[in-house]
């Protein structure tokens, strides 16, 4: 190693979640392809567009920084239209146009088509931010890799905040109707009444709607203590947050990680107030205000404190080493150095977090101890709630 590559390496583990920018030449040659899939109209688009231009935006630095062994990386965009027999033709599409890699950053609902067709494939593939329970179930996809929360920790982390804070309550569950709002709210739905939660209301909002008045009477009617509100659509979800605060319902209202994406806030305004959410991100570290900083910069308030945005940009640094590590284009040993990551210092998670994959886990998650979980402040998403 020479002076100016060791000079490089000493900044770049002083600032884990930064490409080296000061001291590598700009990447040439050759683009090494990697796909990626998202949703850019419908449902899904409001957290898919967010990864996208974080991707954008982490892919222009590292090829100014030197790229791949100087090679730039190109990220060759599909749109999945949030359906998962369109997911899978634009896998084969990306298939033959050589990626070495595929980034599912639409639903859980089309990752899980682009897993199943990937895996056929043989292409190493997986998400920032798709958190559905299905993705990486024993035994573990030998080709799938993600660093999002893992929905049974999730919901590991919700029910130690439920049976800390209000003992054993009785809840109401408000879902939306999506595929991906009904597979990410069935498995609440399993998981709490094995834990000995009683549900005593279960009402779902269609997307599309404008309002959830009834909705939000029947739930306050029911007696329900606290209100998970859990899905995917955040608009029609939003709807529903804004009728319950107008019925004036004392219930608390708690929340999945998919609430940290989009224009939340401003769909639900004070309604949103209090509202208690799982979060993968801590923004009290100093490696998420650096990656938040720059977003902020390059795109505005759109891309400030937004955590599906904070994963992409993470995810994007893991996959780039493991296709440095690998060695080239072979997607075969790319999934090998994925698989053979150790101790790789993440800005994802609690501080001090570090991911390891191994051939029984294929997840940055472990433990509902790992979980963040945060509160809307004076209409912003707040710190982290130490609770435990």
């Amino acid at each position: 190693m020479n002076r100016r590559e060791f000079a490089c390496a000493l900044v770049c583990a002083a600032a884990l979640a930064l490409p080296c920018e000061a001291f590598a030449e700009p990447a040439t040659g050759k683009p090494i392809l990697i796909g990626a899939h998202l949703d850019q109209a419908k449902q899904a688009s409001y957290y898919s567009l967010l990864q996208r231009d974080s991707i954008n935006l982490f892919v222009k630095q590292f090829n100014a920084s030197g790229g791949i062994n100087g090679r730039p990386v190109q990220v060759l965009f599909e749109d999945d239209e949030n359906n998962p027999v369109t997911t899978v033709t634009k896998v084969d599409k990306l298939a033959s146009a050589g990626v070495v890699y595929i980034v599912s950053i639409g639903s859980s609902a089309t990752g899980l088509a682009t897993q199943a067709r990937a895996s056929e494939l043989k292409i190493p593939h997986g998400a920032p931010a798709n958190l559905a329970e299905q993705l990486t179930t024993d035994p573990p996809k030998r080709y799938y890799f993600r660093i999002p929360l893992r929905g049974k920790y999730e919901l590991g982390a919700v029910a130690q905040y439920l049976h800390k804070k209000y003992g054993t309550p009785k809840l109401a569950v408000v879902r939306d109707t999506t595929q991906t709002g009904l597979v990410i709210s069935d498995q609440w739905i399993n998981d709490l009444k094995k834990d000995g939660f009683n549900i005593v209301a279960l009402e779902q909002v269609t997307p599309g709607s404008t309002e959830a008045s009834s909705q939000a009477l029947r739930v306050k009617d029911s007696g329900a203590d606290v209100v998970l509100v859990v899905g995917a659509s955040i608009p029609d979800l939003s709807n529903y947050i804004k009728a319950h605060k107008l019925f004036e319902n004392p219930a608390p209202l708690i929340g999945n990680s998919l609430f940290t994406a989009g224009g939340f806030l401003k769909l639900a305004g004070n309604a949103a107030e209090g509202f208690v959410y799982p979060d993968a991100i801590d923004p009290s570290r100093p490696e998420i205000q650096e990656i938040d900083a720059k977003l902020t910069k390059a795109y505005g308030d759109r891309l400030k404190n937004q955590a599906v945005a904070l994963q992409a940009w993470e995810y994007m640094r893991l996959v780039c080493d493991a296709i440095r590590r690998a060695g080239g284009d072979d997607r075969e040993k790319i999934r090998d150095a994925m698989e053979a990551t150790r101790d790789f210092p993440i800005a994802i998670g609690p501080p001090g977090m570090k991911l390891t994959y191994s051939p029984s886990n294929h997840d940055l998650f472990t433990s509902p101890d790992q979980v963040v979980l945060r509160e809307v402040r004076n209409g912003e998403f707040g710190p982290a709630l130490r609770w435990r």
